[in-house]
Formats: structure tokens, sequence, C-alpha cells
């Protein structure tokens, strides 16, 4: 099922509209953000990490939100449901080999 979320947010109407919501909302959050260390005294490796960051948040958010709708318009199971179920799993499996040993 996880593999069903990924699909969908690799699709590429999906990908066009996170890179261009990245490229926008990157673009104001690193001008507020690093704007003065940018016209001040250039960049270090961390200032262009920090700034790879600010692109990345915005991209993610877009697709989770993008794909969180599509979800719910073809009445497929979130990620949160999903990460829930996994995370159950693995519990039920760590406890399950937790007893074994006793």
């Amino acid at each position: 099922m996880l593999n069903e979320w990924f699909d969908i947010a690799r699709r590429s109407d999906i990908l066009m509209r996170a890179i261009k919501v990245a490229l926008v909302v990157g673009s104001l959050l690193m001008l507020i953000n690093h704007g003065d260390v940018i016209l001040s005294n250039g960049l270090s490796t961390r200032e262009f990490i920090k700034i790879t960051l600010t692109y990345f948040v915005p991209y993610c958010t877009s697709t989770y939100s993008i794909v969180e709708t599509v979800c719910v318009e073809q009445n497929k199971v979130s990620i949160n449901k999903l990460i829930g179920l996994f995370i159950i799993e693995k519990y039920r499996l760590f406890f399950r080999l937790a007893h074994q040993h006793d």
C-alpha cells in the first residue's frame, strides 16, 4: 500500500506542481532567512545546505498535501494510516519475538 502512495507522489503532474510550489515558496523563504548572508559575505557550505533544505521543505509539504488529497478523492488509504499500521505491525512483531525468549 505504501508503494501505491509513492507511485501517486511520482506522477508527473504532482511532481511539477510540487516543484513549482517549492520554487516560489522556497525562494521567498530563502530571501527572508538567508538574503542578508548572500548579500554580505557569500555562501559557506553550511549556508548552501540550509538554503537547499529551505526548498526541500515546501516541496515535501506540497507533495504530501497533493497526494493525500488524491488518496481521499480516490478512496485510498492515507499515509498517516499506513504509517500507523506499519508501527503497529512492528510493535506486535517486537513483542512476539521478545516473548519467545522468555
